[in-house]
């Protein structure tokens, strides 16, 4: 559904915006589905301090121990969100309109969040 990527492309500009940084451009959101920087949000402005794994192994992570696999699906689609439209077109095509729906609603949440801890 074009409306949740719109939606989902939204509030990564706004959590980008909260932490005062640019918003993803396609390649990095790609990137992190596979590595992601590793940041230490004790300091200001959260340093990043190494790497850690992606979206990618976090879904693969879920199903081999049995946790979360909708919920780490959506935070897939929260990155594919701010790629490419056909990349898109295949995410919304073999995912279930309620993870995807899910996923619209914790970034919301995510984004919302962070907009009052900056006021």
């Amino acid at each position: 559904m074009k409306q949740s990527k719109e939606k989902l492309m939204l509030y990564a500009r706004q959590i980008a915006q909260n932490k005062n940084e640019l918003p993803a451009k396609p390649v990095t959101a790609l990137r992190k589905l596979f590595y992601q920087e590793k940041r230490d949000w004790s300091q200001p402005s959260g340093p990043q301090i190494g790497w850690k794994r992606g979206e990618l192994f976090e879904v693969a992570d879920a199903i081999l121990t049995h946790g979360n696999i909708a919920s780490e699906w959506g935070d897939v689609g929260y990155y594919i969100a701010q790629t490419w439209q056909w990349l898109w077109e295949l995410y919304d095509f073999v995912t279930p309109q309620a993870i995807i729906d899910n996923a619209v609603a914790k970034f919301q949440n995510r984004a919302a969040k962070g907009a009052q801890h900056d006021r």
